[in-house]
C-alpha cells in the first residue's frame, strides 16, 4: 500500500499525484486571505457581543435590542457571507479530490486484475463505475450530515438539563471513524460489480462484517495522520508549510486508496489451493 506512485500504465500516478497537489494546495493558497478577512470580521462581532453584554442582562430590552442590530449589521453579513464562501471552496475541493482519487482507485484495481493494463481501461472502468458512485456518495453524505444534526441537536438539549450528556458531542470522531470502517468497501464495489446504489448499502456492510476491527486497526493511523495534518495545516500560514502538509495529505489519501483495494480483494477474492 506503501508504493502509492506505482501504476503499471507509466506517467497515470504522476499525474493524479500532481492534480491532486493542486487541488489540496491550491486551496489552502487560495483561503488565506479570505480566512483573515474572516478573523478580523470574527473579532468585530465578538468585541461588539462583549460590550452589549457587559452593559446589562438578557433581560434587559436594550440588550435584546443591541444584539439584533449586530446580527443585522453589515460586518455580522460580512461574517456570514465569507463563512459561506470558504465553505463552498472547501465543497468544490473535496469533490475534485473524491473524482481524482476513485479513478486512482479504479485504475489500482485495473492493475490487480490485468498482466498489462491500458489508459482506456482504467477510463472504462472509471467511467462505467461513476454515476452510481456519484448518487450513492450524494445520499451516503446526505444521511450522515442527518444524523450528525439530529444527534447535536437531541445532545445539545438534553445537555440543558443533564450536563454530563454533553460528552455525546465529544464522542462523535469516534462515531464517524466507526462508520468509515463499517462502510470502507462503498466506493470499490462500484469499480468490481454491477451492484445498484441502494443495494451497495447492504453490500458494503456484509463485505466489512466480521472484520471490522482489523480494518479498523489497519485505517487508524492513516485517518489519524490526516486528521493531525489537518489541524497543523489549518493552524499555519506560511506557504512552505502549507505545501508540505499538502503534499503529504495526497499521499496518505492514495496509500488509503491501495489499503482499501488490497482489503477488498483479500477479502473476496479466494485463493486457488484455498478452494
Amino acid at each position: 500500500m506503501m508504493k502509492f506512485y506505482e501504476l503499471k500504465v507509466q506517467g497515470v500516478p504522476q499525474v493524479i499525484f500532481l492534480l491532486l497537489l493542486a487541488a489540496s494546495f491550491g486551496l489552502r493558497v487560495l483561503l488565506q486571505p479570505y480566512i483573515t478577512e474572516l478573523f478580523i470580521y470574527q473579532q468585530q462581532v465578538l468585541s461588539s457581543i462583549q460590550t452589549t453584554m457587559s452593559q446589562g442582562s438578557l433581560a434587559d430590552p436594550g440588550a435584546i435590542e443591541a444584539l439584533t442590530g449586530i446580527i443585522f449589521s453589515e460586518e455580522y453579513t460580512q461574517l456570514i457571507g465569507l463563512m459561506f464562501r470558504i465553505l463552498g471552496f472547501i465543497f468544490i475541493q473535496q469533490i475534485v479530490i473524491m473524482f481524482l482519487s476513485f479513478f486512482y482507485l479504479g485504475s489500482y484495481m485495473v492493475d490487480q486484475e490485468t498482466v498489462a493494463p491500458t489508459l482506456s481501461q482504467y477510463v472504462k472502468k472509471y467511467l462505467k463505475a461513476l454515476p452510481r458512485y456519484i448518487v450513492f456518495n450524494l445520499l451516503y453524505f446526505l444521511c450522515a450530515g442527518i444524523l450528525f444534526v439530529i444527534i447535536m441537536v437531541v445532545s445539545s438539549f438534553a445537555a440543558m438539563f443533564l450536563p454530563i450528556l454533553s460528552f455525546i458531542i465529544i464522542l462523535l470522531p469516534i462515531g464517524w471513524f466507526i462508520i468509515q470502517a463499517m462502510f470502507i468497501f462503498k466506493d470499490v464495489t462500484f469499480l468490481d460489480t454491477g451492484v445498484g446504489v441502494f443495494r451497495n448499502f447492504i453490500l458494503s456492510l456484509k463485505l466489512s462484517s466480521g472484520n471490522r476491527i482489523i480494518i479498523g486497526k489497519n485505517i487508524f493511523f492513516i485517518v489519524f495522520l490526516n486528521w493531525i495534518i489537518g489541524i497543523i495545516s489549518a493552524n499555519n500560514s506560511l506557504l512552505v508549510s502549507l505545501f508540505v502538509f499538502s503534499f503529504l495529505e495526497v499521499i496518505v489519501l492514495l496509500i488509503r486508496q491501495r489499503l482499501t483495494a488490497l482489503m477488498y480483494l483479500e477479502r473476496t477474492r479466494v485463493e486457488k489451493s484455498d478452494i
